[in-house]
């Protein structure tokens, strides 16, 4: 069932933009004298009402300037060519996005690559990098690019609704020891039948975060190697209210992870996570294979930490299953749900968990699990 929705939003996608894309204007984006953010914003702006914006392939776009693209309507994107964001600059800390694309039936592909010159952050030890790719679309479809040493997330997804995000490719290694920090793959907040698919990733943090306003969102075969696993959240900071509402990961791949499949909110959150599936995964060398927890504290977030742990979102309605590979030797559990006193989880299904153990493997932990004892791993 779960292929079958994938494949039927993917195609509803599709006939929206065949049917909606009509023949407009094509604007090819130039280079600048100065700065190819301006000529880039000109194309689209030139080309917003049923264009096309074509960037070459051969051709390198230096940016010097933050993009922010709004109000397309129709837009064909053929993005062939490169686009080098700037190296490391004060005035770009704690921005939103490097480039910001918003509006309806866009089509954007052409297997171009964004570089995003990540390393003068790392090695600053900075992490106020803007997001490489925010996108805030409607009945759209992106796939088919590239995007290189991310000084931070490498893409966003805000206010979107109907979009089919496919076939990219991430990759985020450094070149010392000044390791990439919150590098995550795709973050998504307020967003609904959001589609994420056929995808290769090697970020330094979540493969993705699925965070408050989230409903109908499915991740399907996606490889992600060296992150911090499939994650809902975290949820909660600060005692907010959020809600999270059908997910489902699918044949997809997490290789040497921190964690694999997660569920994450902060102690003092109000809210819920509902029905939330992780079938067929495969998590190999991970640390913490299946992670739930109400209890979750960034260490450089202190401040949010509550002194009471007590309570939290509710999480229920959470099925596992299908689950193979292979756990790390870092001792954590295969399968650790550990729920609050004043909000336990509810309504958990965890079957066909074959994930092998290391050689200290401890035994699996479910706190606060309501009928955890008609769960054959809670006793593993």
């Amino acid at each position: 069932m779960v292929q079958f929705l994938s494949f039927g939003l993917s195609l509803i996608a599709s006939l929206v933009l065949a049917s909606s894309v009509t023949a407009g204007p094509t604007c090819v984006v130039a280079k600048s004298s100065s700065d190819d953010s301006i000529t880039i914003a000109k194309a689209f702006n030139d080309c917003k009402n049923g264009g096309t914006v074509n960037f070459p392939k051969g051709t390198t776009y230096n940016m010097k300037s933050v993009l922010n693209i709004q109000g397309l309507k129709g837009v064909t994107v053929n993005f062939q060519g490169q686009i080098n964001l700037p190296p490391f600059n004060k005035s770009f800390k704690g921005g939103n996005a490097y480039i910001s694309i918003k509006g309806d039936h866009i089509n954007f592909s052409g297997g171009g690559t964004i570089v995003g010159n990540g390393q003068t952050w790392w090695d600053i030890k900075d992490t106020t990098a803007p997001t490489v790719l925010r996108i805030g679309a409607t009945n759209s479809d992106f796939g088919h690019f590239n995007i290189l040493n991310s000084p931070r997330a490498h893409m966003g997804m805000t206010g979107s609704k109907n979009v089919v995000l496919h076939d990219v490719y991430l990759k985020t290694v450094s070149a010392n020891s000044n390791l990439p920090k919150n590098t995550d793959a795709l973050d998504v907040s307020s967003s609904s039948d959001i589609i994420f698919k056929d995808s290769n990733l090697f970020v330094g943090d979540d493969c993705t975060a699925i965070n408050g306003g989230v409903t109908n969102m499915t991740i399907s075969n996606v490889h992600c190697t060296g992150g911090h696993g499939f994650s809902v959240g975290s949820l909660g900071k600060g005692g907010a209210t959020e809600y999270v509402k059908d997910v489902t990961v699918v044949n997809s791949i997490c290789t040497n992870c921190q964690n694999g499949l997660r569920i994450k909110t902060w102690s003092g959150g109000k809210g819920s996570v509902q029905n939330v599936k992780f079938n067929n995964v495969q998590l190999i060398n991970t640390d913490n294979p299946i992670i739930v927890t109400t209890h979750y504290c960034d260490k450089n977030q202190m401040s949010y930490c509550q002194k009471s742990d007590s309570s939290s979102l509710s999480i229920s309605g959470v099925t596992v299953s299908g689950i193979s590979g292979s756990a790390s030797s870092a001792g954590k559990p295969i399968v650790n749900i550990n729920c609050s006193s004043g909000s336990h989880c509810s309504n958990f299904s965890i079957s066909g968990v074959t994930v092998k153990k290391a050689a200290k493997t401890p035994k699996n932990i479910c706190t606060y699990l309501d009928n955890s004892g008609k769960i054959g791993v809670c006793s593993q």
